[in-house]
């Protein structure tokens, strides 16, 4: 089948997609508490706001298709890209249960460990130990200090 066959059909699913995402958000997420805040609605409405962009995208690359786009042949997935979407949601996964079991500070980085020494295959374990400790840490106290946001404790701490 070609791309852009494809993409007459999937950029639309995308726009209705991310339409009943939003619509989903504004319905059952509340609100900041006060106008200058966030609020917990901030980060949901900017994911269904690219998902709506990039489905618009799709959407108008397929009618109006460019030199650019790739041919049927080199569209195809590599072994080693299939191999980075299959381990990428395997990890997410793995990633949702270690939360609830272990809580953030614990789970977030042996999450990242794993995704750079198996996804990316870095095998420097100074510098996997660093990003992992440090991303951790930059996330905690941005969530914690700055938004004021409960992370996953873990059923060791409850």
């Amino acid at each position: 089948m070609r791309l852009d066959r494809v993409d007459r059909w999937l950029g639309p699913c995308l726009l209705v997609l991310a339409a009943v995402w939003l619509g989903l958000v504004y319905a059952y997420i509340p609100g900041a508490r006060q106008p200058e805040e966030p609020g917990p609605r901030a980060f949901p409405i900017l994911l269904g706001i690219v998902l709506l962009v990039l489905g618009g995208f799709m959407t108008l690359s397929a009618y109006f298709p460019s030199a650019s786009r790739p041919s049927d042949e080199t569209a195809r997935a590599t072994p080693r890209e299939l191999y980075i979407v299959s381990a990428t949601f395997g990890l997410l996964i793995l990633y949702a249960y270690l939360l609830e079991k272990l809580g953030f500070v614990i789970a977030t980085p042996i999450i990242v460990a794993l995704a750079m020494a198996g996804i990316l295959r870095m095998r420097n374990w100074i510098a996997i130990t660093a990003l992992a400790g440090g991303l951790t840490a930059i996330c905690w106290m941005f969530f914690v200090w700055m938004l004021k946001a409960p992370l996953p404790r873990g059923l060791w701490l409850m």
